[in-house]
């Protein structure tokens, strides 16, 4: 327990709010009892929010399961039912820099004060819950409950809810009524907790489907078996299914520097649907299309049911000015980080792919979106990731890594990421770095104007590295965001 925590004295700013925060078991960064497939359960949590007052009931729900994008997409869906006019909530993990990031009131982050306060607030409850049922409880659950009291007192119209891991037994599957339940993509993940098989993990995440669901809205899927089983836990139910990959069609139509042009098509257009549309999104990759277009079918889906209207103007504004940092995200090299050449610093890209199918989803995306002559790859992974699956990818890509790690409690020693590399065939260049700090350094004195520097492995390593780069121009959105034909 923290010191104000076990002296009973109040939480009085912020960084105490987080020592107690972390005073729990943080599973997200390997603290407290190592939690075993039986752990989860939703007792504890229901009994918080009872004490709180249900706060999760009563409002317009979105919640978002899956292994990939689904923090995207939530984002994706808060921005444009904000550009709509709806006071919206948005839940997510993990957070880039600050925990206050996790719970946003219309797109910002809880202040610093309020975040505070909202801690002081719950914690007399997760006390008396302590004192009635002692034993652990989590950073997530208690995080979990902070973002539903805020969203009571904030009076959202609608919350967006991520899902932390897996579905069915993750503490925001919470809820006596969801108006979409969300099925981003789905891949191997924390294969100790949700199974070895897609088809379990898949299973997991469809956990979050009900009875209480208005709709399910499925994203395009790699695995056809995963697809099947949310297709078969929605016919189950059942509850209405909205196929993405089946019902919409969309694919890049153009690049600038503030974002990525798509074309969408919805093959079924109910009345007053356009056929085909237009968008803006600041977001890269080919992966965040698809992103974007779960986030149109799952707006569809709200207004054919009349929970919510979104007129076409505020579809636009709210794809083209999106912000989800950590991803993709592109930056000018800072002077006291490299040499200066009359051709201009080399391009910085951050990216938090942290497995191998999100490292060459990442590769690709800066062979199609940066053009550049040689690639130097910044890498660091975390204990729990497949680190040599990585390293095999990446070494296809480069001649140039810089091995480093972050600082996060889980991250691997700069020395076990290098020798990923070292022990295979591969003949590049191959630097170890203490920080991310010396690695960018090192990146930017070797690099010339034309070549691309990408920050990946993990985002806590891109969180890291973030801190030292400039955050890029926004200054041409806004006008583009009004009107796709300016």
């Amino acid at each position: 327990m923290s010191d104000a925590d076990a002296s009973g004295e109040p939480i009085a700013d912020y960084r105490r709010a987080v020592d107690w925060l972390m005073s729990f078991a943080d599973f997200e960064r390997g603290s407290g009892p190592r939690r075993d497939k039986g752990d989860f359960a939703l007792d504890r949590i229901r009994s918080i929010l009872r004490r709180l007052g249900d706060p999760q009931q009563g409002r317009t729900t979105v919640h978002v399961a899956g292994s990939k994008g689904k923090g995207s997409t939530a984002a994706i869906l808060e921005s444009i039912l904000r550009a709509a006019g709806f006071r919206t909530g948005l839940f997510t993990s993990p957070h880039l820099h600050e925990f206050s990031e996790r719970i946003r009131i219309l797109g910002a982050p809880l202040p610093d004060e309020e975040f505070t306060q909202v801690c002081e607030q719950v914690r007399h409850v997760i006390e008396a819950e302590q004192a009635d049922e002692p034993g652990h409880i989590s950073t997530f659950e208690i995080l979990t409950a902070l973002s539903f009291h805020a969203f009571h007192a904030h009076d959202v119209d609608v919350q967006i809810v991520e899902v932390g891991l897996g579905g069915r037994l993750d503490c925001t599957n919470v809820f006596s009524r969801t108006d979409a339940a969300v099925i981003t993509s789905l891949s191997h993940e924390h294969t100790d907790i949700l199974g070895d098989k897609i088809s379990q993990i898949a299973s997991e995440k469809a956990g979050i489907i009900s009875a209480a669901c208005r709709s399910v809205v499925l994203a395009p899927q790699r695995y056809d078996e995963a697809a099947d089983v949310v297709r078969n836990a929605a016919d189950d139910v059942p509850v209405p299914l909205v196929d993405v990959g089946a019902d919409y069609s969309a694919g890049p139509a153009g690049v600038e520097p503030w974002g990525q042009w798509f074309r969408v098509e919805r093959r079924n257009p109910r009345p007053g649907e356009q056929p085909r549309s237009l968008h803006l999104l600041p977001l890269l990759g080919r992966h965040q299309i698809d992103n974007a277009l779960t986030a149109l079918a799952t707006i569809d889906a709200l207004v054919a049911a009349g929970t919510v209207a979104v007129p076409s103007d505020a579809l636009h504004r709210g794809f083209a000015t999106v912000h989800w940092p950590g991803r993709l995200e592109s930056f000018d090299l800072p002077d006291s980080f490299g040499s200066s050449e009359p051709g201009g610093p080399p391009t910085v890209v951050i990216d938090g792919a942290h497995n191998a199918e999100s490292v060459q989803r990442a590769l690709d995306a800066c062979r199609d979106y940066f053009p550049h002559e040689e690639l130097h790859v910044i890498f660091g992974a975390l204990g729990d990731k497949a680190l040599q699956d990585m390293a095999n990818i990446i070494q296809t890509r480069t001649g140039h890594v810089y091995a480093t790690t972050s600082d996060h409690p889980r991250a691997r020693p700069p020395q076990q990421v290098a020798d990923a590399f070292a022990d295979s065939a591969w003949s590049g260049e191959l630097q170890v770095h203490l920080d991310p700090q010396d690695a960018l350094s090192a990146a930017g004195q070797r690099a010339h104007s034309g070549d691309l520097i990408l920050v990946l492995g993990s985002l806590s390593l891109a969180a890291d590295t973030r801190r030292f780069l400039s955050a890029p121009t926004q200054a041409q959105m806004a006008p583009r965001a009004e009107d796709p034909t300016v």
